[in-house]
């Protein structure tokens, strides 16, 4: 049967020759693989872009691809290489993360306004935390608010992704300091992205949520 499906492209694997299996992320039926043998847009084969593909389902996980039209080349990620490789580092997470044929439109739609306005920022990796930390929430894994869910006072502590002040701080989890939550909360309740790129990076603070991120996922690190 012929599906018909938008998708983002994050990986091309060569396969036998001149072959490649392309692992595409789509709102509807979530990651997919496809074989492809010919296309007649050879940027189609090339991470990361936007397109509108055509496909013969097989009888398992692996599919035929029979045409694809681009929508979308996101040449600017590729402007510089800290933006590439931010790119690629969501790209690897999704694919570790995210389970064929699992419903993702919310996903989808996250990961491509990420992708097509990354290419725009001096400082990529506040997208990359931004990412993270959307990706969380929408799988229901982070509960981040101001106050503790206990008793309202101000939260500086996350535990099982719930908030919680530092009097009721769990003996495991994670507490932050005032200026990281800041900058949490700024990153989760800005509603532009003109407004995110004024944000300066804070380094220290994005590699200890990559390690909070793993974890709530559920992902070893590599």
């Amino acid at each position: 049967m012929e599906e018909r499906s938008p998708g983002l492209l994050l990986q091309a694997i060569p396969y036998l020759g001149k072959k490649k299996i392309l692992k595409i992320l789509t709102p509807g039926v979530g990651l997919i693989s496809l074989l492809a043998k010919t296309v007649r847009d050879a940027s189609l084969l090339t991470p990361f872009c936007l397109a509108e593909w055509v496909y013969k389902k097989g009888q398992r996980d692996l599919h035929t691809l029979i045409d694809a039209s681009l929508s979308d080349g996101l040449l600017s990620l590729r402007s510089n290489y800290q933006t590439l490789c931010s790119a690629g580092l969501i790209a690897q997470e999704l694919l570790r993360a995210q389970m064929p044929g699992v419903y993702s439109p919310e996903l989808f739609a996250l990961a491509c306004s990420i992708f097509q306005k990354m290419g725009s920022f001096d400082h990529p990796e506040v997208l990359v935390a931004l990412f993270r930390l959307k990706w969380l929430q929408q799988e229901g894994l982070l509960a981040f608010r101001p106050a503790c869910s206990i008793c309202g006072a101000s939260a500086r502590h996350l535990h099982e992704g719930e908030s919680y002040c530092l009097s009721h701080a769990q003996s495991y989890g994670w507490t932050l300091l005032k200026e990281e939550w800041d900058h949490i909360e700024s990153l989760l309740t800005l509603r532009t992205f003109t407004e995110l790129k004024k944000i300066a990076p804070y380094p220290s603070l994005y590699s200890k949520l990559a390690s909070f991120f793993l974890a709530r996922m559920q992902l070893p690190a590599i």
